[in-house]
């Protein structure tokens, strides 16, 4: 059932933000030259999945957690967008193709080991990684 909603909510949520979408996607164009953002990222059952979101930082920047990453590296329309969570919407197209829900815990990176075995012997790769939800 919940993934029943997860495919009946994201498609109409693409189709809904799809105006929306291309503006941000014709901004982010013109702010970076690169306006998706691709990054690999630890989903269920540990398997590696491409998460996809606007970018909101240099295309030059490193590629580490967003708390670790300079604050010099956000554009300003990169605050906007995180601002008001719209750095988010394209992950709709991840959750349409099974590689995370709406509701989950968030992603990490595959560096991120510390926090990859504590979630394991949680058992929190036991559900699909969310857009928005729980924490750990």
């Amino acid at each position: 059932m919940i993934r029943f909603l997860d495919v009946v909510l994201s498609a109409v949520g693409l189709v809904v933000t799809l105006p929306v979408m291309l503006v941000l996607l014709l901004l982010g164009w013109r702010d970076t030259g690169s306006p998706l953002f691709r990054q690999e990222r630890v989903g269920r059952h540990r398997r590696p999945f491409t998460l996809v979101k606007f970018r909101t930082m240099r295309p030059d920047t490193a590629s580490v957690a967003t708390h670790l990453a300079e604050a010099s590296a956000v554009t300003r329309f990169g605050h906007f967008l995180r601002r008001t969570k719209l750095d988010e919407l394209p992950q709709l197209w991840n959750v349409l193709k099974g590689d995370m829900s709406l509701v989950g815990p968030r992603p990490g990176l595959p560096n991120q080991t510390e926090l990859t075995e504590e979630r394991d012997r949680r058992g929190v790769f036991d559900a699909r990684p969310g857009v928005n939800g729980h924490r750990f």
